[in-house]
């Protein structure tokens, strides 16, 4: 008869297997990245296969106790948003998120707030543009949008400006990651399904770890809509469309982030 596992038990077992099934993704990534090298890869193909790993283990590393292995991996998810070609630096950027990830499954304990807040910070970015022309910033702002179109227009304003930018589509999802790494700014859509941006920003200035966080709805919606006279107090209002450049350098100024 088997012997039935206690809680512990299972939950070492969990790990065990998910440290595992870690090293077994990695190991893909880094044989695609060398293969890559090797002119036997093709550049869709090493940046879909990353990508899929990359979102395995963001959903599955919080769930096995390794939280920070999400958030890297959610990283790289983004770094690699809208790549469509390699080129010298991609690869060895890449290469700095598999380390990472790799350094973190073979911890015994994970790490704390702030060293979690260091190793994130410590990542590579990807601009769209020309970094010569551009002042760069060592300030981060969460974009929290389930819009594609607004993630991709606001994001890449955000960028163009030399901010470090991470978009979140799951109200509920940047919740845990402002809590562990919280950013610079945030920024949440006002319409979004499950848990609004008002409610979201509202959740999050009553926890200490964020209460500090500049926060700021982005909405289509006039400065005099009805709707936005519940907007606590102390947080902007950023209007897509043609204000969003003059409202966001009002946000920007009124909280000296540039």
């Amino acid at each position: 008869m088997a012997t039935a596992l206690t809680t512990d038990d299972l939950e070492d077992r969990l790990r065990i297997e998910f440290v595992d099934d870690s090293r077994d993704r990695l190991q893909v990534m880094y044989e695609t990245l060398d293969g890559y090298a090797k002119g036997t890869r093709k550049d869709a193909e090493v940046i879909g296969l990353v990508r899929l790993e990359a979102h395995n283990l963001k959903g599955t590393g919080t769930s096995f106790g390794f939280p920070t292995v999400s958030l890297v991996a959610h990283r790289l998810e983004d770094y690699l948003s809208d790549l469509t070609r390699l080129d010298e630096r991609e690869v060895p950027n890449i290469q700095v998120f598999l380390d990472r990830i790799a350094e973190l499954v073979d911890r015994a304990e994970q790490p704390a707030l702030a060293e979690t807040n260091r190793i994130i910070r410590a990542l590579p970015v990807r601009y769209k543009f020309d970094v010569t022309d551009v002042e760069i910033r060592n300030i981060e702002i969460m974009l929290v949008t389930p819009s594609k179109v607004a993630a991709k227009k606001v994001g890449k304003e955000l960028a163009a400006c030399g901010f470090r930018t991470i978009t979140v589509n799951d109200p509920i999802e940047s919740i845990s990651l402002a809590v562990r790494v919280p950013p610079d700014m945030l920024i949440a859509s006002l319409v979004m399904d499950g848990l609004s941006g008002l409610d979201l920003i509202r959740g999050l200035r009553a926890m200490s770890v964020t209460r500090h966080v500049p926060m700021a709805l982005l909405t289509s919606m006039d400065l005099d809509n009805p709707a936005l006279k519940e907007i606590p107090h102390g947080v902007s209002v950023i209007r897509v469309g043609s204000h969003f450049g003059d409202d966001f350098a009002a946000v920007v100024a009124k909280h000296n982030l540039g």
